[in-house]
Parts: C-alpha cells; sequence; structure tokens
C-alpha cells in the first residue's frame, strides 16, 4: 500500500500514532508533528508490544537494516494510503459528520444505532483532523458494513483534504456557529468551510443538513451545487424531517417525527433541545444509510452521553444531594447556549439553584465580543443563580448578567469551593474550553462523591455488625 521497504513479513492487529495507546500486535506509524516526533517514542512502542513501525528517518539505538521498521518517504502520507485502501476494500456504506457542536455525539449515536443492525466501525474520541481520519480511516476493518467518520477543522480546506479521502455516502452537518472563528473572515466563511464536506460525497449521495440557524441557506445551496440529494433537518421549522410532537421532559424528550416521509414515534435517553436536533440528524442519515429506523429508535431511547459531552450524574453528600450535569469537552458559542438551556430543564427542591461552572471559549477571534454579550443574555434567560468562573471573560460575563460570581483560581480550588456551597436541591452544570481543564473539576467533584458512598456502606456495615 505504502511502496514501504522491509526485510521480513509480519501482520498487525492495529494501528496507532501515539506509542502510548500501543497494544501488543500494533503497527506504530512514526509521525513528525509541530511539537513531537513520533521517531523519538520507537523504543517505546516496541517495549509496548509493536510488531512493526512506519519510520521515514534513521531512528539512534535501531539499525538502518532492523527487520521491524518500514521505511517510507513520508509516514503521514502512507498513514493517508493506508486509509484509502481500507475504505476501497470495505464493503461499506459510509457517513461523515461535521459541524460546529454536536459533531461527537451524532457519531456516537450513529454508531449506536447501527450496530444493531450490522457491523459498524466509528471514530473514536474526536479523532477529527489531518491525523485523526485517516487514522480512523485504516483502522475500518474489511468486514464493516457501516463506517461512521468525523471531519473537523480549524481552517478552511481542512475538511475536504479529508472529505475526498473518506468519499462517504451521506454527509451531516449538525450546524454552523461561531467556532474557530479566528481563522474566518465571518461565520459565512465557516459555513462555506463546512460545505466542503459535499465535495466529497459518493455518487448518488445524501446531504443532511441542519437547518436551524442562520447560515442554513448557504450549505443547502452550495450541497445542491454538487448534484447530490439533500434532506433538511428542523427542530422548529418546516423541513424534510422534522417534529410533529413533542414532548420535553428533564431526562428525556419523546416525540412523534417525520422522517423524510416515514413517521416514527421514540424517546430520546437524552434532555435537551440540542439533542431532538441530534436524534432528527441520526434518524435522517440512518435512513439515507439504508439502515433500519426501528433499531436506530431502540438505540436513541436507550442513550447514555458520553463522559464530558452531557453525562448526569448525582452527587450524594452528607448535606446535599445534587445534579451534576457534565459538559466538560470544550465549549464555544452553540455548545454553551445547548448546556445552559438542559441545565434549565433541571429540577430543582425549593431552595435549589442552577450553578454553572464555566471557563473561558478558545478561538473566537473578531466574533469573541458579540459571542460573550449573547452568552451574558442565556444565562439570564435559563435562570442562573451563580456562575464559577475560570478565566476573565466569564468572570465579566457573569457581572454583566447580574449574577453571583466565585472566579477560581484552579481546578482544585472550584472544586472545593463549589463542594462547601452546595445546598440539596442544586444542579451544576460543567462547561469550558479543553485547555481550562474542567473535566478534573468534574473528577474531583465525583472522586469526594464516590468517598462519601464507600464511607456511607463502611458506616452501615459498621452498624450491622455490631447488631
Amino acid at each position: 500500500m505504502c511502496g514501504g521497504l522491509n526485510a521480513r513479513p509480519w501482520y498487525a492487529d492495529g494501528v496507532q500514532t501515539d506509542s502510548r495507546e500501543v497494544m501488543p500486535g500494533d503497527l506504530f506509524v512514526a509521525l513528525k508533528g509541530e511539537f513531537e516526533d513520533g521517531h523519538s517514542y520507537l523504543a517505546d512502542a516496541f517495549a509496548r508490544g509493536a510488531v512493526a513501525a512506519l519510520v521515514s528517518e534513521s531512528v539512534d539505538g535501531f539499525d538502518l537494516g532492523d527487520t521491524r521498521l518500514v521505511h517510507v518517504a513520508d509516514t503521514l502520507e502512507s498513514l493517508r494510503l493506508m486509509a484509502a485502501e481500507a475504505r476501497r476494500r470495505a464493503p461499506a456504506k459510509i457517513i461523515a459528520v461535521t459541524g460546529s457542536a454536536g459533531k461527537t455525539s451524532v457519531v456516537h449515536a450513529l454508531r449506536k444505532s447501527l450496530e444493531r443492525v450490522d457491523s459498524t466501525h466509528a471514530s473514536i474520541k474526536s479523532y477529527n483532523n489531518h491525523v485523526g481520519v485517516p487514522l480512523s480511516l485504516a483502522r475500518m476493518t474489511r468486514t464493516s458494513r457501516f463506517g461512521i467518520f468525523e471531519l473537523g477543522m480549524s481552517g478552511p480546506g481542512q475538511i475536504r483534504h479529508n472529505t475526498t479521502l473518506v468519499r462517504p455516502h451521506v454527509a451531516v452537518v449538525t450546524g454552523v456557529g461561531a467556532a474557530h472563528t479566528e481563522a474566518f473572515s465571518n461565520v459565512e466563511a465557516i459555513a462555506g468551510a463546512k460545505a466542503e464536506i459535499f465535495e466529497g460525497l459518493a455518487d448518488g449521495g445524501v446531504a443532511v443538513i441542519n437547518i436551524d440557524h442562520p447560515y442554513a441557506h448557504t450549505l443547502v445551496e452550495l450541497a445542491k451545487k454538487t448534484g447530490h440529494e439533500v434532506v433538511t433537518v428542523s427542530v422548529t421549522g418546516d423541513a424534510d424531517v422534522r417534529p410533529l410532537r413533542m414532548t420535553e421532559h428533564h431526562n428525556c424528550t419523546c416525540l412523534t417525527a417525520e422522517i423524510a416521509g416515514t413517521p416514527i414515534t421514540y424517546k430520546i435517553g437524552q434532555a435537551g433541545r440540542e439533542w431532538v436536533q441530534n436524534s432528527l440528524l441520526v434518524l435522517a442519515a440512518v435512513k439515507a444509510a439504508g439502515g433500519d429506523l426501528g433499531h436506530a429508535a431502540m438505540a436513541l431511547a436507550a442513550l447514555e452521553a458520553e463522559p464530558g459531552r452531557g453525562r448526569t450524574h448525582t452527587l450524594k453528600l452528607p448535606y446535599a444531594q445534587a445534579t451534576l450535569l457534565d459538559d466538560s469537552y470544550n465549549a464555544n458559542a452553540l455548545s454553551m447556549k445547548a448546556a445552559l438551556r438542559r441545565l434549565s430543564l433541571v429540577p430543582l427542591s425549593q431552595f435549589g439553584r442552577r450553578i454553572a461552572v464555566l471557563a473561558d471559549m478558545r478561538e473566537l477571534g473578531d466574533e469573541a465580543k458579540a459571542v460573550y454579550q449573547t452568552l451574558a443574555k442565556d444565562i439570564e434567560k435559563f435562570g442562573v443563580s451563580k456562575i464559577y468562573s475560570f478565566g476573565p471573560e466569564i468572570t465579566n460575563v457573569a457581572k454583566r448578567a447580574g449574577v453571583d460570581v466565585v472566579a477560581c483560581n484552579s481546578v482544585a480550588d472550584g472544586a472545593n469551593q463549589l463542594l462547601n456551597d452546595l445546598r440539596d436541591g442544586d444542579a451544576v452544570m460543567v462547561k469550558g474550553a479543553n485547555s481550562a481543564g474542567l473535566a478534573k473539576f468534574v473528577e474531583l467533584l465525583l472522586e469526594q462523591n464516590n468517598q462519601e458512598i464507600r464511607e456511607d456502606a463502611t458506616r452501615v456495615a459498621g452498624v450491622a455488625n455490631a447488631l
């Protein structure tokens, strides 16, 4: 596949680009990045059980004739060649997903929906860039019948580069908003960059587009220019895929929807308007890919959010029981509003409060001022009582919204302050840029909760033994 030179045959069970994740039997691809060079971690990869490694240069401590080394001119290009071969050999229906928010959640729900029917391969984590996409594609087995891939970007042309590799049968755009705006002149330009996904559609492909945002017309027009079928999705307006009836609860949503001519009644095991939108996108993509809508509906009913993406926990402390919404994986204008809306749906006790733990957003560029002004209005609209802030922008937003604010110096200090502040019946939502490390904030809260549970169990066991 790669035109590499190697002195002996070998067989690999998987492909890795991070030596820390190598499992026995893997092929390690030594990539050269801006800050790290995979060649420096060759010894670690072999120590963890790699059977071979793709390299593009000599490595100290390894003889050029080492039979475990496969010599290529460019390891990243070789990874893309492996990805292209994996795409060619698997008779799979391929779905690609992009958008300013909700990409990973839609990929996760699609995988759960389609794996009930047949062998399904999907991107993991947020493997959606110039390395993650070919790595995910290269891992797809020849027995896969469905493949689901997330395509992200931080600048123009990046989605085009990956969609031509993935060549999806179905391209899904979850929406367009102010994310990575520092690389674009305006949000309209972001919409144009998201529309690059349609350029890679295979013959007879389908574009599935959420139209509940101001830039829908750009996406629809650019999709139609490619000559492919367009399926529109809306939660609130007229579209090919839309709810007919809907009842929202704090922990689920029940609805009847029309999926491009097919009516279906189902339940979503996640609360929030954003999950209604996600579910409609999922069902539209499943239908377009030839999947089973009934199995997809059952998967949506049983859906549990991944850590950091809206998973709900109950904190049971000696002095209070509170609801925790873990939405700590990154943030932009769209996902921040969705998280605040979901917080507003959580029922409170008589004295309960809605508390938001928020960190500054990143890569907003010239849009930053407008985004934070809108955020202040959303904080008021969704009834937030108090904010624990990480960063000067969120602190200023909280003051502008007239909400009590605690400016946190560190994740550990902030978590301790919140634990001491919690009242019975509070609801807490955590959201912010990855660089703020709020996943650790959630981890500290859950550790304290688990410690209390263990201590309670010990006390109960002690009383039982005494009796």
